[in-house]
């Protein structure tokens, strides 16, 4: 991490953790990350844009330095906007991946007046099937705790147990075509995630969020048979839905786009931020 500042805002009584890079009169951006990941994840990308922007990178709940509480994206949103308010940020740009796509969106639509220009790095949008499945409930009308949570919470257990050379070699293992410099932020956002974050998590109607978003909006796709989520008719689904989303695509990259070809990624980011 170079020289950037870090603190806590609180939202709804927890504690949300920031980076920030700071300087005069740019323009703000809020960078959401994925599911395990952490704001750090986002370093590479940061050094990229801080010449032109504020960046603001947020641990999410149940991530990096923030506190646990449950994770709809409402409320996931509702910490972004509390960290617009209490840093004085006014109107911003917002970049999401994967689950911080969708709470990125939400911001977006929950909070229009705040945000500018929205930017999705695939999100974890697949088109509904006709019939919906149901999500069983235990009888508080709590989500029911399924064999996902669990292995979820038993993966976190082992990682945890792992040592500085082991994390490294399993990330290789798991993301061979990563740059070496994603690896240790990613290995500490993994030590870092709370066990109960897949349990917490709730997506909510995604078609209702992308509907409700006003600003110009940038859906960066890559490619499905390399575990990319968003695919070619969903994406065109989503523009016909809110023709305020425009779609572009990057070639040699799956579901972590910036991370397996960020070249292609970073100046999507810059052309779109940039443009009037």
């Amino acid at each position: 991490m170079q020289d950037w500042q870090q603190g806590d805002i609180s939202s709804n009584g927890i504690r949300i953790h920031y980076y920030r890079t700071g300087g005069v009169d740019k323009p703000p951006l809020i960078l959401a990350h994925g599911f395990t990941d952490n704001g750090l994840c986002w370093t590479r990308t940061v050094e990229a844009l801080m010449s032109g922007f504020d960046v603001v990178m947020v641990d999410a709940r149940n991530h990096g330095l923030s506190g646990a509480g449950p994770a709809d994206v409402g409320s996931l949103a509702a910490d972004l906007a509390a960290l617009v308010a209490q840093l004085e940020l006014g109107v911003v740009s917002a970049l999401g991946h994967s689950v911080g796509a969708s709470v990125v969106a939400t911001f977006a639509a929950d909070y229009p007046d705040l945000v500018a220009r929205l930017v999705l790095e695939d999100p974890p949008w697949r088109q509904p099937s006709a019939v919906a499945e149901a999500k069983p409930n235990n009888p508080k009308g709590e989500k029911a705790q399924s064999p996902r949570d669990t292995a979820f919470r038993e993966l976190v257990a082992t990682m945890a147990q792992f040592s500085d050379a082991e994390m490294l070699q399993h990330g290789r293992s798991q993301h061979p075509s990563w740059p070496e410099a994603e690896y240790i932020p990613w290995g500490q956002s993994n030590r870092q995630v709370s066990a109960d974050a897949m349990a917490l998590l709730e997506l909510g109607d995604w078609p209702a969020v992308a509907k409700g978003v006003l600003c110009p909006s940038l859906l960066i796709c890559a490619d499905t048979s390399r575990d990319a989520i968003v695919s070619h008719d969903t994406a065109a689904w989503i523009q016909q839905l809110n023709p305020m989303f425009s779609t572009r695509q990057v070639s040699d990259a799956g579901h972590n786009v910036r991370r397996e070809n960020f070249a292609g990624y970073i100046s999507l980011v810059r052309e779109f931020l940039t443009s009037a």
